[in-house]
């Protein structure tokens, strides 16, 4: 940190805390990509499992 007159200078080093490293932005990116394809995968397996043929007989067993 460097005072010249009223003004203050920091690097980035300093401002960061020496941590440059990316793990955390990997982190994030890879979990969002397995969430979108965990939560793709069960509703591509539901929508195929569901009875396209005869929807209006899941609606009426169903009941109130």
């Amino acid at each position: 940190m460097q005072h010249e007159g009223e003004e203050v200078h920091i690097d980035t080093e300093e401002v960061s805390g020496g941590d440059k490293d990316r793990s955390l932005v990997r982190m994030v990116v890879i979990g969002t990509v397995l969430a979108i394809g965990l939560l793709s995968a069960v509703w591509i397996t539901g929508a195929v499992r569901f009875d396209q043929a005869h929807p209006e007989a899941e609606a009426t067993t169903a009941g109130p």
